[in-house]
Parts: C-alpha cells; structure tokens; sequence
C-alpha cells in the first residue's frame, strides 16, 4: 500500500504529496517513477520538496503541457501503478465517486481516499471496470501506460538546491536535473546545486567542457551555482550539450561540505571607500574601517607566516605584512586597504590568468567530439562517445573531429593532423592507416575501426600530461621568488635609514616599495604562457623546468639513429650476381618482403614501386620466415637474408661478395642477400637515411648560442665519423652501447656543459634522464611511455629551433618584468627620501609597476590568439571550399541527361 495524495489537479500544474514515492530520491524506484511521470509529457518539469531527513512529507509539484490536467493525472496514476502494484484483475473492479459524482481520475494507487485540489473526496473500490473512470468506456489504463515510453534517470544526480527544492525536467529524450535560466540559440545559462559553491566540482565540469568539440566558451560560478556554455550549433545541439553535463556531473566526487565564502575581495573593494570616509571625513567610522581592513590583510598575514615558519625564509609576503601594520601603527587606514585591496585583485588575476594558460594549454592538441556515428547493421547511429568499445566501427564525414583513436577499415579521406603533430600539410589517409582522435577531417569519407576511445586516446593522455605540467611547481616561480626574495634585505636596510631620518610613515613607504611582489606573480605566468605556446606550435613540454634550462643549455648531444638519420633507411647499390638483372632481382625481393612491415621491408618496396614494375604473386602455401625468408614467387624459390643465413642454407657465396661486404662494414650499412633456386642472385645495400632538415638545424643551432654540437652512436667509428665530418660536428663517440650514453653525457657535464639530448625516447632513456633537458622525436604514438622531457609531435627536427627561441624569450620576458618592477619602485624610493613620497605614493606605485609586469607576462598570448585565429580562418575556408565543390559536384550530377 503506498500513501498518495493529489494536492491539486489543474491547467499546467499537478501537486502529489506521497512520502512512500518521493521521499528517497536516490532509490531506483523513485528514479523509475519519476522517468514515468517525465514520459507522460515532453515538456514536463518536476519540482519535489519535503521528504528525507525535512521532516516534512514530500510533494511533487509537476508543471506540464498537457490539454487535459484530468487525462494527465490519470495518465501519471497508471503509470506509478504500473511499477508499484501488480495488475488488477478482471474480478477487482474499481468504482470511482466523488461529492459532486464527477469522476477526477483513472484509478488510485491505494486503498484510502485521495483529495483532489477542488476539495472532492475521491474513494478507491476494486470494481469491475479495471481502472476506469465510472460511466465511462474506452482502453484501460494500465495497457496505455505500458505502451507508453518511459525516462531513464540513471545517469542523473538528484539533489536539493538551497531552498530544499530538488528539479528534474526533460532534455529530449533523456531526463536532466540542469535547469535552464536563459538560452538563445547557440547559448546556455543552466544551474545545479552540484556547483553551490563547491569549486572541485565547478572544475571537474570545466574540465569536461576544456576537450569538448564544439564548445566555445564556458563560465562556472560557484557563488551562485550557475554555468554559462557557448556552442557551435553545427558541432553541438543542445540536448547534446545538456546530456553531456548531466553524466559528468554524476561522475563528479561531491563533497558533503560547502566551500566557504570567498569574500576576499568584495570585503577588500568595500573597505577603500569605507576607510576613506572615516579617515578624512567621519572619523568615528575608524573603529569599523579598522575592522574590516584587518579582515581583508589575514591572507597577507597567513602567506608571511607560512613564508617565514614552514619555508623558512624572509620573503616578499614578510615585506607585506611589515607594510600593513606599519599602515595601522600610523594610522595610515585608507592607503592600507589600498594596499590590501591591490593585492587580492594582484592574487585573483595572477588565478585567473593561470586557468586560462592551463585552458590553453590543454585544448592545444585540439578537442574530442562526444558523440559519434556507429555503424550498426549498415546503419549510422548517433551514439555517445562513452559508450564505444574496442572493436566498434564508426564512420568519420569531412569536417568532422576524429573522435577515437583507430585503423581505416574503407574510404579514403585527407585528415590535419596539425593539432597533434604539428605537420603543417594535411595527410592522406587509406585502409590500414592509423587515425588519431582530435584531427580534422578535411575531405573524404572514412569507416575507423576503434582501438581507443575517451581517456585512453592519445590526445586525452597528452592533455593529462599536460595539465600536470602546467600544475607543478615551476622552476621559473622559484627564480621569480628568488629574485624576490634577494630585494628583502636591501629593502629592510634601506627602510632602516628611512626611519632615522624619515619617521615611521618614511619607512613604511620604502618597506613597500618592495621589488619581488610583482616578480613572483609575472615570473610564473611567463612560464605558463609560454609553455602554452609550445604547445601551439606541435612542442609537447611535460615537464616545465626543462623550458628554463633550455636557454642555458651551450651543448647538445645527438643520438645518431632515428634522430640525425630516419629510423628507415635508403635503399644504395643494388650488385646483381650470375647473371640476373637489376630490377628484376629487386622485383623478387619487394614481393616476398611486402607483408612485413619493419624498416628493411619498407625501403625495399618503396625503392622497387619507384620502377612501375608490378607486385609478383606469392605461393602461400610454401611461404617461410626463420632466419631469413623463403617464398615461391613466379616459380621460383627466392631466399632473403643476412650472409650468415645463406651460409646456413648451404648456398655458394661468390669470393667478389667479401669484398663488398668489407666495404658496407667500413661504411655501416647493411646487406641483404638474395638466392634464387638455390643460386646466389645478388646484394642489396641499405644505407642510414640522413634527415634533410639537419644541415639547416645544426647551423640554426649555432647562429643561437649553442657551443658544442656532438653525435653518439652505437654504430661503427668508419660511418660515425664520416657523418660528423660532413655536419660539422665538434666531437662524436662511436660503438656506444645504450645504457652507456649516459656516462657520456655526465663526461660533458663534469666539463662544465649544460647538455640537451636529443634522442629517441626509449632506447635513451637512461641518457634522457641524466641530461639537463631531454628530447625525444618519437612523435604522438609513445608520448605515454617516454621519457624525455620534451616531446615533438611532428617526429623531426624542425622545432628544435623554435624551442630554443620560446626558451629565450621566456627569459628576456620574465628580465622585462623585473625592469618594469625595478625602475618605478627605485624611482618611488628615491622619492621618499627627496620629494616626500609618502604611503599612498608608495602604494599606487608599487602595484602599478606589478599589474605592469603581469600583463608583460602573459605577452606570449598574443602570439596564440593570433596563430588560433589564423588556423581557425584557414579551418573555415578549407570547409567552404569543400562544400562549395560538393554541391558543384551535385549539381552536375543532377542536370546529366539520364
């Protein structure tokens, strides 16, 4: 039995009481409920108050569409009976009368009487029309609301906002407890308790919105537990959006806790006019402007005693807190909170500057859509991103985001990659190829079998990385607060000498003309800055120190293979034996090497298809790998291998072969030989690939300071040398073994170097640790497993450059800054002492010269918006012109005669 009660029953608006069925909202029964009431109308919205731990009975208010307030109840009753209580029999018939014998409702959910919201007594009786309204005819309820659909609330989080009042509402097809305070089209303002001041989870929504593809802007406010989102509406519907929101608000951890108030501000804001009017206009208002300006200094206070206790330093906030009660000792109430004020709007904008480099940074390696096409049973079915598993197909369209990690199963397409890898040429993609999520389809049709989706992408994994990098402790910081911190002595001593001949007010106007407020907030945000521009520019910087120690570095040190030269090598003499021809012989060969995919393999098929010679067909069924590779080709019994294998076969090598062999020894390149039914057929050689941007590298290099230029190798001296010889190197190490590089590497530190490796990422590990910076050119595909400090996404050499040149400025801009800081406080000082500068000059002073050096720091995002800008135009065109072609395609198609 469940007790229910209908409070009201009218246009646009039902009112149940019933603590049985509303009371625990968080039980799949309630949820189930409430998705039924939800499926009765598609623009239904639920409002529940009371129940739990209120002490007062629940009531559902619901506000709908429907024609009927009647046939809506009824249809609600059904369906809560539907869940609640077994079907009635044909033989308990239910008779329905009310005082004015005017039938309100189909059915009841239990046996005691209902009051409806016109005052009507309404009783139950098991009668014989099942349900239906006494008098009348027609199908029976239950069976309606069978049929009809039903909501599901799984994904959402029900919770009370702060006048106890829980919201649940349609979103399309789905249930949603965002409620929408304003929209037009392409813009939402929503609200959820969830936010109400709770910023873990104001982030974690930010966070999910950072790597949306379509979203263009966001705000969460916490105060008020609101969300302002922007969207592309060609990327993104609203429904979209909102079910999007609803599953990350579910996964959000929600702490039972509120947030305390941040009034630091606001108090800080309201104390200037305060403590203006008590000190020169109304003096019985100091006691209060006093209070309130003591209120908003305990930050400053708190970071000079964590400064001095848990750091154990003099630093910067000491300074600060010495100013501050200087300004109450001498009365000095208004320039106090001037300072104070100064300084929480200095602490909020070095924050929010920070959010949005983080943002930045992390939307470098572009966005993920969140909804995708599925192929299911030859159809394409809209599907969320979360719910894809390894093995699925989904079908990309030009100008769609790629949105999982996968293999082209059918189509070709041209996808940039520009995000990811930094490759400024879209590249052509066919079955078998790999696709990463966040590239940008820009033509063709592909169907991408999934391999990983969500979190696991490459792309997310770099943002991860990157969103720890931009949350350490940055070297950078440490040098702006030592820089800081050096000042503090001077600025001590000198205030010192104010006091004797300048009085306390002198005093405090030097103690505050401090030079490392300003420094400690820019310093940082340079860094931020500009490891978000790495990022822009296809550099991935996982570890932020490694930014600042580039401009110091005056060696670099180069593994030789697969950094100086490609991991594939080229294809050299090819030396025929007994006969055989040329191309013919590299004809055999490509066709028993073309199923494998290792960098021998490669060169040979790529040097044969530059012949235009045809594939040869392989006879599976004698088809052999071991030390070599044997295959029936043509008719033929071709063996592939190393000497040692040819000799293991028992095959005659011709004396001419040692000499050859001797040869390729000297040099460092690798034969493959070749037998033909059992007959030595011929040599081909495999030369190291040298990459073609090195030469300009190595003089960029130089032209920018660097001193030392060296290779090292595993290889032979002969081909070592002979490569450093003709890229001019300064020194090389020859025959190294992998774990041994790293001895190297200390050997040239001990020299006094600061030395850059520049390795593949893996093999080097050990050498990429010890170095002061480490490179790897291993591009996206390992960026989890490496252990360089710095990635390039492009896999070349070519930002290598670029590096240096965001290292430097990174430099020049956080000395800029300090100039900024230095002048107008020295000026100030100088004042004191000759013009009489008091508190209130030394204030506005000081934290203009500060604002000054943060906006010099977040110089560097300029240079993004611009690059953002220009990608974003070139984006929009490449799409016109491919619609544009399109429907010129159509067109023609449409006026052909048939």
């Amino acid at each position: 039995m469940f007790d229910c009660e209908v409070l009201a029953c009218e246009a646009g608006a039902l009112k149940i009481q019933s603590d049985s069925l509303f009371s625990d909202l968080s039980s799949t029964r309630a949820k189930a409920i409430l998705g039924c009431i939800l499926g009765a109308d598609p623009d239904a919205e639920i409002s529940i108050t009371g129940g739990g731990a209120t002490g007062r009975k629940a009531v559902a208010e619901i506000r709908h569409n429907h024609a009927s307030p009647t046939g809506f109840l009824k249809s609600i009753v059904a369906r809560i009976r539907s869940l609640v209580e077994p079907p009635a029999t044909a033989s308990t018939p239910t008779d329905i009368h009310a005082r004015n014998q005017k039938p309100v409702y189909d059915g009841v959910l239990t046996g005691r009487p209902v009051v409806a919201g016109d005052g009507a007594s309404v009783k139950s009786h098991r009668g014989s029309r099942n349900g239906q309204v006494a008098g009348q005819n027609g199908t029976t309820a239950h069976s309606s609301a069978e049929r009809a659909p039903s909501v599901s609330l799984a994904d959402i989080l029900l919770m009370p906002d702060r006048k106890g009042v829980t919201r649940v509402g349609r979103n399309g097809n789905h249930a949603t407890a965002w409620e929408i305070i304003h929209e037009i089209p392409g813009r939402l303002r929503l609200k959820h308790p969830a936010l109400y001041r709770r910023k873990d989870v104001c982030q974690s929504i930010e966070r999910e919105l950072m790597s949306m593809l379509g979203v263009d802007s966001y705000k969460t406010r916490s105060s008020t537990g609101t969300l302002l989102v922007t969207y592309n509406q060609r990327d993104l519907r609203k429904d979209q959006v909102i079910t999007i929101l609803d599953r990350a608000i579910a996964r959000a951890e929600l702490s039972p806790h509120l947030d305390p108030p941040d009034l630091d501000f606001p108090l800080a804001i309201a104390s200037v006019p305060l403590a203006a009017v008590a000190q020169f206009a109304f003096p019985p208002l100091l006691p209060v402007a006093g209070l309130l300006f003591g209120y908003t200094s305990i930050t400053t206070f708190k970071e000079a005693y964590h400064v001095l206790v848990h750091e154990r330093r003099l630093g910067v906030d000491v300074l600060d807190a010495i100013v501050v009660t200087g300004c109450v000792i001498t009365g000095q109430i208004f320039a106090g909170s001037v300072l104070c004020l100064c300084l929480s709007f200095g602490r909020m904008l070095v924050k929010k500057t920070q959010d949005d480099s983080k943002r930045l940074l992390v939307q470098a390696f572009g966005k993920q859509a969140q909804f995708v096409r599925l192929l299911r049973d030859g159809e394409e079915v809209e599907t969320p991103l979360d719910e894809l598993k390894k093995g699925d197909v989904i079908v990309v369209h030009t100008g769609d985001a790629v949105p999982v990690d996968g293999v082209v199963k059918d189509g070709m397409a041209m996808i940039d990659q520009h995000a990811l890898t930094g490759e400024s040429t879209p590249s052509e993609k066919s079955p078998g190829d790999k696709v990463f999520a966040s590239t940008l389809m820009v033509a063709g049709k592909v169907y991408v079998e999934v391999e990983n989706a969500g979190s696991e992408t490459t792309s997310s994994k770099i943002a991860q990385i990157l969103n720890d990098s931009a949350g350490y402790k940055l070297t950078s910081q440490h040098k702006g607060e030592r820089m800081a911190d050096k000042a503090v002595i001077p600025t001590l001593a000198i205030a010192t000498a104010g006091m004797a001949t300048l009085g306390p007010q002198g005093a405090v106007a030097i103690l505050n003309s401090d030079f490392g407020t300003g420094i400690r907030m820019a310093a940082p945000l340079g860094m931020l800055t500009s490891l978000a521009l790495c990022a822009h520019k296809g550099i991935l910087v996982k570890d932020g120190r490694a930014l600042e120690l580039m401009n110091d570095i005056d060696t670099v040190l180069f593994d030789k293979t697969g950094t100086l030269t490609r991991e594939r090598p080229e294809v050299g003499h090819i030396i025929p034996f007994n006969g055989h021809e040329r191309n013919r012989l590299l004809q055999l060969v490509a066709s028993a090497e073309q199923r494998f995919s290792h960098p021998i393999a490669k060169s040979i098929v790529l040097e044969f298809e530059k012949t235009g010679m045809p594939m040869l067909p392989i006879d599976d069924s004698k088809y052999q790998v071991g030390y070599g590779l044997e295959a029936v080709i043509d008719g033929h019994t071709v063996k592939v291998g190393s000497i040692r294998y040819i000799k293991l076969e028992q095959i005659e090598i011709p004396v001419e072969v040692q000499e050859v062999v001797e040869v390729a020894h000297r040099e460092g390149h690798t034969l493959v030989m070749v037998a033909l039914d059992g007959v030595f057929a011929g040599v081909i050689e495999l030369r190291a690939s040298q990459r073609p941007e090195v030469i300009s590298i190595i003089k960029g290099l130089r032209d920018r300071g660097i001193k030392h230029i060296a290779i090292i190798s595993g290889d032979h001296e002969g081909p070592t040398k002979k490569l450093a010889e003709s890229l001019g190197m300064d020194e090389y190490f020859a025959g190294v073994l992998p774990g041994d590089k790293a001895d190297y590497v200390e050997r040239l530190q001990k020299q006094g170097r600061k030395v850059c490796f520049v390795g593949d990422g893996i093999n080097d590990s050990i050498a990429l640790k010890k170095a002061n910076v480490s490179i790897s050119l291993r591009g996206a595909s390992s960026i989890a497993t490496d252990t360089a400090q710095i990635v390039f996404m492009e896999e070349s050499l070519h930002r290598l450059c670029e590096l240096r040149d965001i290292a430097r400025d990174l430099d020049k801009n956080v000395r800029n800054s300090w100039y900024l800081i230095l002048a107008p406080n020295l000026l100030c000082i100088a004042g004191a002492f000759t013009m009489g500068f008091g508190i209130m000059a030394s204030v506005i002073t000081n934290n203009v010269a500060a604002m000054a050096a943060l906006a010099n720091g977040m110089m560097p995002l300029k240079r993004i918006a611009d690059e953002q800008a220009m990608k974003q135009a070139q984006k929009e065109m490449t799409l016109l012109v491919t619609e544009s072609l399109d429907a010129a395609h159509k067109s023609q198609v449409h006026l052909q005669p048939a």
